[in-house]
């Protein structure tokens, strides 16, 4: 959220309106501009509870500058006044993480900047289900080890959707009816939400892992070297890229469905194994 407004009028008693934008300066001191916005949001009537508050959480132990109630309701505002870029994101997709972790779960979170926010950042400092699912999925990545990644998919879905997954291939379209459905878009204006990394690696390891696991056969992850999305898994002379797959559904839908492609690869290995090398995607 990018507020930027005019001077405040002198006269006796005035509060500036709460929606007259609060102006962030680019490129300022970032703790002079949160000492001066935390001073104006006073005037306007909230109440600030703390400055560069500490959030812990199992996820992240994070300082968010300015913690302040409105109207009832528990707020936390985040101030930056430099140019937005990956490393600013990550770690402002990890304080949100955090605060969703934390006893503040239910807290409002805004940011003030000074430049255009990356309607990714701005996202995951809502509550859709589709931003609170993707937000516990931060740890999971190209870099995670796979099978941890996987049980993590596990646990966090079956906690956002009330359900008990298991690594059975009969989960997988209940997984996609329930992906399909959060990021479904809640205003056609504003389109679908963004996909992250991490909803993409978690999906694609759990749906590995199902299928690994429901074909008796020994198999691994490796990193692809000239093919594939990230790891890919070698199984009984397969080479399968679940993590491309899982991309494919999410971005295009039912038509690159991760459970028909989970119930043709244990078929295929079930039927026919014996070739030396074969890629699946």
């Amino acid at each position: 959220m990018l507020w930027r407004g005019g001077e405040t009028p002198e006269e006796e008693g005035f509060r500036p309106d709460r929606d007259e934008p609060i102006e962030i300066e680019r490129d300022a001191a970032r703790p002079a501009t949160i000492l001066r916005v935390a001073g104006e949001l006073e005037e306007r009537g909230d109440k600030i509870l703390e400055l560069f508050k500490e959030i812990r959480s199992p996820l992240a132990h994070v300082v968010l500058p300015i913690h302040l109630m409105r109207e009832g309701r528990e707020l936390f505002v985040e101030i930056e006044t430099k140019p937005w870029d990956r490393e600013m994101a990550e770690e402002t997709a990890t304080k949100a993480a955090a605060l969703r972790n934390s006893e503040h779960a239910e807290a409002g979170l805004e940011i003030l900047s000074a430049y255009a926010v990356p309607r990714e950042v701005g996202f995951l400092c809502g509550r859709s289900p589709a931003a609170l699912l993707q937000l516990d999925l931060l740890r999971v990545g190209p870099a995670a080890d796979p099978e941890r990644s996987a049980e993590i998919f596990r646990e966090v879905a079956s906690r956002h959707w009330g359900v008990d997954l298991a690594y059975e291939t009969g989960y997988l379209p209940l997984v996609e009816q329930l992906l399909l459905a959060a990021l479904d878009p809640e205003d056609e204006e504003q389109g679908a939400p963004p996909i992250l990394d991490a909803l993409v690696y978690g999906l694609g390891y759990f749906v590995g892992e199902t299928i690994r696991r429901n074909t008796g056969l020994p198999g691994s992850w490796r990193t692809a070297e000239d093919w594939g999305e990230g790891p890919v898994m070698e199984l009984a002379g397969f080479v399968l890229d679940p993590i491309g797959k899982a991309r494919a559904f999410l971005y295009e839908g039912p038509e690159d469905s991760v459970a028909f492609f989970a119930d043709y690869v244990i078929e295929q290995l079930g039927g026919d194994p014996e070739e030396e090398h074969h890629t699946t995607g």
